[in-house]
């Protein structure tokens, strides 16, 4: 992950000027819906016919222009119109993001975010390195608005649990019941990324307080009730895997973690 400089430049007075915030703002929420810059805050900055704004992008490239869908498109058109020349530059890469993934073909995908998380929600299943969602086909109108609809809700209940207060039975069920609201949208977002890319995509549940070790070892999937403890954890975090419904869990935190 990488944080980038977005330069606008105004070149020269036209009568609608009062028009570029709006044209800015359509142009970064179109490359944030494009998976091209990470997070919702891209503050901009004015001074004289300059507009500036930093913002976190996944890879080097991510905003080259083969990476572009239709509305970012559209949105640079109608800069054009206004006169703005939009051009970015690299400040460097963000110390303590999570390397995205450098693997020639992958195997199996993981729908995986935190409360914490700054970068995009896709892993590979075989590095755990971050998967740009340009690199997939379109989930929702030419663009990933289900997606980043379905991790906004996932950090906000995240959020709830974490926070041990308001919310936190809610939180916590919405994040490890897999039919609950939260879950099932995610699921299906996963089974619309396996049949679009033909690589099987896995959902997280997670799983916070169990009653022993030994009763943590028994329990089965929750959608088909078979059995899926795996010999080894996956990349130190799961230790669930459900082929057939394509789930993945950990035994409970307050257990793992003696």
């Amino acid at each position: 992950m990488f944080v980038a400089e977005i330069t606008f430049i105004q070149q020269e007075e036209i009568e609608n000027s009062d028009q570029i915030p709006a044209a800015l703002e359509f142009l970064l929420g179109a490359l944030r819906m494009n998976g091209q810059i990470l997070g919702r805050e891209y503050p901009i900055a004015n001074r004289a016919n300059e507009y500036r704004s930093y913002v976190l992008i996944p890879e080097l490239v991510a905003l080259n222009a083969e990476r572009a869908n239709s509305y970012v498109l559209d949105a640079i058109k109608q800069l054009k119109k206004l006169g703005i020349e939009y051009s970015w530059e690299i400040i460097g890469s963000e110390p303590e993001c999570i390397p995205q993934c450098s693997c020639t073909q992958q195997t199996s995908f993981i729908l995986y975010t935190t409360y914490l998380a700054l970068e995009a929600p896709l892993r590979c299943g075989d590095c755990f390195g971050i998967v740009p969602l340009y690199r997939i086909p379109a989930t929702k109108n030419d663009e990933y608005s289900d997606i980043l609809s379905w991790e906004s809700d996932y950090k906000a209940c995240d959020t709830l649990q974490m926070n041990c207060s308001t919310g936190e039975k809610f939180g916590i069920a919405q994040l490890s019941k897999h039919d609950s609201s939260l879950s099932q949208r995610g699921i299906a977002i996963c089974k619309q990324i396996t049949a679009a890319t033909g690589i099987p995509t896995y959902y997280y549940l997670l799983r916070v307080s169990g009653r022993s070790k030994r009763s943590e070892l028994k329990i089965k999937c929750p959608s088909c009730n078979d059995e899926w403890l795996l010999r080894e954890p996956l990349h130190r975090l799961f230790d669930f895997q459900c082929d057939n419904c394509r789930l993945l869990s950990n035994i409970a935190w307050s257990i793992r973690s003696k």
